[in-house]
């Protein structure tokens, strides 16, 4: 299903477009699907980021240990 969204567009910028026979409805689809894929990646980056610094501080040995230890009390 898709919705009816509307933008405001200076009328030189509109005139330009119809010129150049632009689809801007498509060009504003596929604008706003990279701007929103975009943020959803640097979402994804910072959320990395903040593990990263987590884990930063962890003991690997530690977790090593651990895991081996679990592993034979199975």
């Amino acid at each position: 299903m898709t919705k009816l969204v509307s933008i405001r567009v200076d009328e030189q910028t509109l005139a330009e477009a119809k010129r150049l026979k632009i689809n801007y409805s498509e060009v504003m689809r596929e604008s706003l699907k990279n701007e929103i894929e975009r943020r959803n990646d640097k979402d994804f980056l910072e959320s990395i980021s903040k593990i990263h610094r987590m884990l930063k501080n962890v003991d690997r040995n530690q977790i090593l240990s651990d895991l081996r230890e679990d592993r034979d009390q199975r």
